[in-house]
């Protein structure tokens, strides 16, 4: 066989080699490859999605212990590990020494949580509505916790003796009843003060954080839901006071008017009060006295003339009355 020939099949088993290893490589190893290749790119795309979770998820955690760790140093309230419902009942009836006809505290049980425990109270009673009012915002706002649900009040008008004047006098009062919670038996850090800390909070002598009182509802209430606008029956003139519509008037002179009451003269000023209201004007020209009064929630104005045959007038300067014409 001559050279050429030779060469030429050399030349062309070496194309069938590389061809076939072509052939090969193309359509049985790089499917392979690649799909490794589509694998690992897969597994880096979930590995790096999941590494941007839990990024997230650090971060929302960080701030969710910052936010907890913020608000458990400044909590204002403390749970004892120990207490009696003795000295529940005791602070109860230091809130309530005045402004209350009674207050009956009974003790219903105890709750038994996993982390707490609590009395629980059932408290009526009859008092002023804003004496209630205060018990209820002391207790409330107080260090230590206390919860007060299912609150009832019912409106109460009551006549009772007046102790200065032996009179009767109608009182108006709230009727309430209430169930009180009071926690005891915490785990032993919230039995604890909080330490004072480096982050801003005030905090009082006990290392309380001191409340500011922005924050805090109003301790006396703005409005007494239960004082009705318009009475029914008017008030009874506990004090004896004038009543300017059925007292005589008797006479006017430059120390006020003067009023006759049973037996008794009463000299009143402007300003002076009356029963029902008070003593706006007095008039020693026209010979009259206006007064404003409040008849269960209807003011009204009431002017009494002075009853006499001529008309009289005060001269300046003396006490000395003359009449008009000589």
């Amino acid at each position: 066989m001559s050279s050429f020939l030779s060469n030429v099949v050399v030349l062309a088993l070496c194309w069938l080699l590389v061809t076939g290893a072509g052939i090969y490589v193309t359509y049985v190893r790089q499917p392979e490859t690649l799909e490794q290749l589509k694998k690992a790119e897969q597994v880096a795309r979930m590995s790096q999605a999941e590494f941007s979770t839990l990024r997230v998820e650090e971060q929302s955690a960080r701030e969710m212990a910052d936010d907890a760790l913020r608000r458990w140093s400044a909590r204002y309230k403390v749970i004892p590990s120990r207490l009696s419902s003795p000295e529940v009942i005791g602070q109860l009836n230091d809130l309530t020494q005045r402004g209350f006809k009674n207050f009956d505290v009974v003790l219903d049980g105890v709750i038994n949580a996993e982390d707490f425990k609590a009395y629980r109270f059932t408290i009526t009673g009859t008092g002023y509505f804003s004496s209630l009012y205060r018990f209820i915002w002391d207790v409330e706002n107080s260090r230590q916790l206390f919860r007060i649900h299912n609150l009832k009040l019912s409106h109460v008008d009551r006549m009772e003796q007046d102790r200065e004047t032996g009179k009767e006098r109608m009182e108006v009062l709230v009727s309430f009843t209430m169930q009180l919670e009071a926690y005891f038996g915490s785990l032993p850090d919230m039995s604890r003060l909080p330490r004072p800390s480096d982050d801003g909070l005030v905090t009082d002598d006990q290392g309380l954080p001191v409340i500011p009182a922005h924050v805090l509802p109003d301790r006396q209430p703005t409005l007494n839901p239960f004082f009705p606008i318009v009475m029914e029956n008017l008030p009874p003139n506990t004090y004896d006071l004038v009543d300017v519509e059925t007292d005589e008037l008797v006479g006017l002179t430059g120390e006020g008017a003067i009023f006759k009451r049973g037996d008794a003269f009463r000299v009143l000023q402007t300003g002076d009060d009356v029963y029902l209201g008070k003593i706006i004007e007095v008039d020693l020209v026209q010979q009259r006295v206006v007064a404003r009064l409040n008849k269960g929630g209807i003011v009204d104005e009431v002017e009494v003339h002075l009853q006499t045959g001529d008309r009289y007038r005060q001269a300046l300067g003396t006490l000395e009355l003359a009449p008009l014409s000589e």
